[in-house]
């Protein structure tokens, strides 16, 4: 899951991992994933392109819940753009 944190004048995300019973031993860092800056290069009606740093991410409307989505785009949307 994909946490995202709006700083000024960016956005920061960090993958959230869930611990696996065999390593349950792992640190909070680990566990939460390094932090990143997120690019969107692409808000569309039904589609948002993400760079996580240098990873590519699509976020489909079923890939999270509705408000979920809406947040995000609020997030991205730059008026006048």
């Amino acid at each position: 899951m994909l946490s995202l944190t709006p700083t000024v004048p960016q956005v920061q995300g960090r993958w959230l991992r869930e611990p696996q019973p065999e390593k349950a031993a792992l640190t909070r860092n680990e566990a939460l994933g390094d932090t990143d800056r997120v690019r969107c290069d692409y808000l569309g009606p039904w589609l948002i392109g993400l760079y996580v740093g240098k990873q590519r991410v699509w976020l489909w409307p079923d890939s999270a819940p509705q408000q979920s989505l809406r947040e995000a785009r609020k997030l991205f949307h730059r008026p006048g753009r």
